[in-house]
């Protein structure tokens, strides 16, 4: 329980999500993931006028676990108001780093989520 809840990491998510910087898209985009040691690191879309220095929350979150030294993963939750699946680079990154978690998306206002696999959204995974 707790930690291991989809609603928990949804909600850290938001958390996330609050600290979005989208002053281009307005899409702000939230992400929690869980650590195998039920550490959680929290990763928000950060835009950039040059837009290929954007990074998605799904990455931020990642990299920063990785940099903190964390490895081996439980889950990921991603939070946008249309409950929108990782983006190609996301989703490649998530494959490499994460495998097969549970990915838990949801749009953060109200208790519905939906659970997918890294191996149904990417499906031929490069490498």
């Amino acid at each position: 329980l707790g930690y291991m809840e989809p609603s928990y990491l949804i909600e850290q998510a938001v958390v996330a999500q609050n600290r979005a910087r989208a002053k281009y898209s307005k899409f702000y985009v939230g992400c929690s993931l869980l650590a195998e040691n039920n550490e959680i690191f929290l990763g928000c879309n950060i835009e950039s006028a040059a837009y290929p220095s954007t990074m998605c929350a799904e990455r931020v979150a990642i990299y920063s676990a990785i940099a903190q030294g964390t490895t081996n993963f439980k889950a990921i939750a991603i939070v946008s108001k249309l409950s929108a699946k990782p983006c190609g680079p996301c989703r490649q990154i998530i494959h490499e780093y994460l495998g097969d978690v549970p990915i838990y998306i949801s749009n953060g206002q109200d208790n519905n989520y939906e659970t997918h696999s890294i191996k149904d959204l990417l499906p031929y995974p490069f490498g």
